[in-house]
């Protein structure tokens, strides 16, 4: 196993570090981003679909056929709700009946992209790499997104064609901002930051939004519950009353610029595109009206998620650094030399069990816990 695989599954790794392994997130409500699983054992197919939480996963759902969704933004944990019929949550009992406001699709029962297909597919001998669309939050195989694929450093983000007709004005941004498949030219960060520092288009005050009507009906794939249409997030309705910060309407200005483009098949976008929208009040009304207001939050992207979860890790190590400041010398680099020997011990347990292709359930972590303290109490006596 080579470094970069390594890297990738760590990378993995701290997508989970930034959901609690311990405690139902339920408490927190629809928390921004978090990981999110599916049980097969609790919920079948056929069934209204749920997700449940890291903890529950982990401790409510020990043993079941789970299904790991990846994150998913603005979810609430359902373990235990009336979706799991009298199935009861073991971590967090206080919950509602349903959360309405949770989005749900079919990678909850474990299926993905337009052709519906389970990953990996033991019917498809290629078992591609999957993209998955920032808006529906679906997985595609590149060979399904009616577009090739663009190969570039910058690329961060995908919107598939469905969200694309959903959002419509999103194809006027795509004309002037997204990567074509047949530009494939990197940039760099400092190019695409010189960019930004020199585009005067997005500068600017405005006026404030009026408050009711800013709140309309958000799409979604599925309702949070059925014949429970979902409520506005109070996040995105704040968000539409805010003040906008533009004189001029981007959009508009783009459009008139607009050259005829082929409005088809998924669209690839550089990491600094979403600073490029407009935020003037008839835009931003629009953004709520056609369920993508979180395109405004730069915090939403999965690179800032698991970038907050690195600095997490780092924080860690500098908590570690502070508990032991009080100790001699000798006592430091004691727990020092034990930590680092903990990180090794787990680094090798991660890269064999992906050399195995075995999954890294709770019970073979536990096995991996004992053997590390019995090697300890052999190297003590």
């Amino acid at each position: 196993m080579d470094q970069c695989a390594v890297d990738e599954l760590y990378e993995a790794f701290a997508v989970l570090a930034g959901s609690d392994p311990d405690h139902c997130s339920y408490p927190k409500g629809y928390m921004k981003r978090q990981a999110v699983f599916a049980c097969n054992t609790c919920v079948p197919a056929g069934m209204e679909p749920a997700g449940v939480c890291l903890a529950c996963a982990n401790t409510c759902h020990d043993g079941h056929d789970i299904c790991e969704l990846y994150t998913k933004r603005n979810f609430r944990c359902d373990c235990g709700n009336e979706k799991f019929h009298g199935f009861k949550c073991k971590l967090h009992t206080d919950k509602e009946r349903q959360n309405v406001k949770n989005s749900y699709n079919h990678n909850y029962f474990g299926r993905y992209c337009s052709c519906d297909r389970p990953y990996p597919d033991e019917d498809d001998q290629v078992n591609e790499e999957m993209i998955q669309c920032i808006v529906c939050e679906d997985w595609f195989h590149e060979k399904h997104l009616e577009a090739p694929a663009v190969d570039c450093d910058a690329l961060m983000e995908m919107i598939c064609d469905r969200c694309m007709t959903r959002a419509p004005f999103l194809w006027t941004y795509a004309a002037h901002f997204a990567v074509s498949p047949l530009n494939k030219q990197s940039l760099s960060k400092e190019q695409t930051n010189a960019v930004l520092m020199t585009d005067e288009t997005v500068s600017c005050l405005c006026t404030d939004v009026p408050s009711a009507s800013a709140c309309g009906p958000q799409e979604e794939t599925t309702a949070g519950a059925a014949g429970h249409p979902s409520s506005p997030d109070p996040v995105t309705c704040r968000l539409a009353q805010q003040p906008s910060k533009v004189t001029k309407c981007i959009l508009n200005e783009l459009e008139a610029k607009d050259a005829a483009s082929a409005r088809t098949g998924a669209v690839f976008w550089p990491y600094y595109w979403r600073a490029k929208l407009c935020t003037c009040t008839d835009c931003k009304r629009m953004y709520v009206k056609t369920g993508v207001p979180f395109l405004l939050d730069e915090s939403d992207t999965l690179l800032a998620h698991e970038e907050k979860a690195k600095a997490e890790a780092l924080r860690s190590e500098d908590l570690l650094l502070s508990c032991i400041s009080s100790l001699n010398h000798v006592q430091q680099l004691e727990i020092i030399y034990q930590y680092n020997d903990l990180k090794h011990e787990l680094r090798e347990f991660l890269q064999q069990s992906a050399d195995q292709r075995k999954d890294v359930t709770p019970e073979a972590f536990r096995e991996f816990l004992e053997e590390l303290q019995t090697r300890k109490k052999r190297r003590l006596n």
